[in-house]
């Protein structure tokens, strides 16, 4: 797949990268509209206005990755390790996130609408400015929108 994203292919709709290692890579607008990377390891990766809306990322190390602009409508994040993640302008609407680690992660501008963050490890110690939060399942199980 690298290969192909280097000879300037972007549609990998429906890719199976699941328990695939892409550290520290650069995937600028690649679409991996339900594509499955569960237990992936995508640390350190650039993810910018990439297209994972609808994708399978159970179990998912996004460590310090930086997601500005992309979209993850949709996703299942369940058990996903996201410390340090940069989302600016980003689409987490109907995202599953239960028992996601969100430690220290940056959501400016970002969609949290309808999402569930059922039992996230790591809310209080991320940080949100001017997320949206409509009809947002918070950790306690509460009901948020603002």
């Amino acid at each position: 797949m690298l290969r192909r994203y280097a000879a300037g292919e972007r549609d990998f709709t429906e890719v199976d990268l699941s328990e695939v290692n892409l550290i520290d890579v650069d995937l600028r607008n690649i679409i991996l509209k339900d594509a499955d990377l569960s237990f992936a390891i995508v640390d350190m990766s650039r993810l910018m206005f990439a297209d994972l809306s609808g994708a399978n990322m159970e179990g998912i190390r996004l460590d310090e990755a930086n997601l500005k602009g992309a979209n993850l409508t949709g996703s299942i994040l369940i058990d996903a390790r996201m410390i340090e993640t940069y989302f600016r302008d980003a689409n987490l609407s109907y995202v599953y996130l239960t028992g996601a680690d969100l430690t220290d992660s940056y959501f400016k501008n970002t969609s949290l609408s309808h999402a569930d963050l059922t039992a996230v490890n790591g809310f209080s110690l991320a940080r949100f400015k001017d997320a949206i939060f409509e009809e947002t399942v918070m950790p306690n199980g509460s009901i948020r929108s603002s």
